[in-house]
């Protein structure tokens, strides 16, 4: 193996261990805000792990921070819109 490749593939190695890091939860609960859409929400934080209906209104549950261990919960409205956010498990039946 050639040095140059060598070098390349452990830059490459560190990014990689770089983007396994966490992002702080808090930094993810920052970009939730109300009357994003659900569209709007997937964009800035990726698909849901999990759907619930909870008396007719969706909740998205994310596992964010350093281990995927703290829970968030998003709620929406009748409109499909952000109507408020819980550091908690959704509640309702998964979807």
């Amino acid at each position: 193996m050639s040095k140059h490749f060598s070098s390349a593939a452990a830059m490459a190695a560190l990014l990689a261990l770089a983007a396994c890091t966490g992002v702080k939860p808090e930094k993810v609960i920052s970009k939730v805000t109300p009357g994003l859409t659900q569209t709007e929400l997937m964009t800035r934080l990726g698909p849901p792990d999990s759907q619930y209906d909870d008396d007719g209104h969706a909740c998205f549950q994310y596992a964010i921070g350093e281990d995927n261990n703290v829970p968030l919960a998003v709620y929406f409205d009748d409109q499909q819109r952000v109507a408020r956010t819980e550091r908690a498990n959704c509640r309702g039946r998964l979807r």
